[in-house]
């Protein structure tokens, strides 16, 4: 049986950069060897919020600003307790960083950087949540200049069929495969898209719907985003090289993307993760070869352990 442990609080900080971007801050804690959000547990009668700043001006040795709540992640250890993490938005303020046994080293990056440095994939969700509400809140540039990626997206999840009604049309998206769709239609303002293309299913066209709504771009259908052809996905594959693209598909075709990259293009992947639904992998590379991809969550169930794919209050007050 899992065990609940009491929730880790903790704060991302950020500033405007130079070119009038969104820059946050990471840590490094060298006990972990992985780059992070500050956080930490509270002291005895201490809030949540409380807890946060603290833990910012121990880490980081800013003094903060909280503004908005981001989304609480939850997830399941490899000890299978669940545990949670709180974080805010927080505008740095002064302060000076000084070295410490607990972080050695703390990286201010732009947005798209930030979410490839960042070591567990469960804290890329609260960073794109933050570019998502300064972006509406403020006017901020969630990044200095959007970057062409592969983006595979496995469709989101669907309302089960023992709670759908036939007579009301088509089955629906869940609501946590509404929320990982309304996550994906957000990267549009971090990466550059330019074409998406989708399995015919239902599932995977309502995944991409808003996404391609938000950037005025027709869903383009493709049999060989389904389970059949591999040569002939692995074709489109190659072709979205050096392009912004998105590709959503179902798990099976994913994990055969997937080990074929590590294999053929020497694709080093950050993370073993699964390719759970509503997920994606944010493939990185150039036109003649992808080097690199990381793990992106996109619905909150989607926080779990691993399949093994590879060889190795308002934000305005806060400004």
């Amino acid at each position: 049986m899992s065990k609940t442990k009491p929730p880790t609080y903790g704060a991302l900080p950020w500033r405007i950069g130079k070119k009038g971007a969104l820059e946050v801050l990471l840590i490094h804690r060298p006990v972990h060897g992985d780059w992070s959000i500050p956080k930490g547990k509270a002291d005895p009668g201490e809030t949540g919020p409380e807890c946060a700043e603290r833990e910012v001006l121990e880490e980081t040795g800013l003094q903060c600003r909280l503004g908005a709540e981001l989304p609480t992640i939850r997830y399941e250890d490899s000890k299978r307790r669940i545990k949670s993490i709180r974080y805010w938005a927080a505008a740095a303020g002064p302060g000076r960083f000084t070295p410490n046994e607990e972080v050695d080293a703390v990286r201010w990056l732009s947005l798209p950087a930030a979410l490839r440095t960042v070591t567990e994939p469960r804290d890329r969700p609260a960073i794109i949540a933050l570019g998502t509400l300064l972006q509406l809140e403020l006017g901020v540039r969630p990044a200095p200049k959007r970057e062409k990626m592969l983006l595979l997206v496995r469709g989101a999840e669907m309302t089960k069929r023992d709670e759908w009604d036939p007579a009301a049309g088509s089955r629906p998206l869940a609501r946590i495969g509404e929320q990982a769709a309304r996550s994906l239609a957000s990267l549009g303002a971090v990466f550059d898209i330019e074409r998406i293309v989708s399995a015919p299913s239902t599932r995977c066209l309502e995944t991409v719907a808003e996404l391609a709504r938000r950037e005025s771009l027709a869903v383009e259908r493709s049999e060989h985003l389904t389970a059949g052809s591999l040569a002939a996905t692995l074709d489109l594959v190659a072709k979205a090289r050096g392009t912004g693209t998105v590709l959503c598909t179902h798990e099976d075709v994913m994990a055969d993307v997937l080990a074929h990259l590590i294999h053929h293009d020497r694709t080093v992947l950050t993370k073993r993760f699964r390719v759970r639904k509503g997920s994606a992998w944010v493939v990185t590379g150039d036109r003649t070869r992808y080097h690199s991809a990381y793990y992106l969550p996109l619905s909150p169930a989607d926080l779990s352990t691993a399949l093994d794919l590879s060889p190795a209050a308002d934000l305005r007050a806060a400004v």
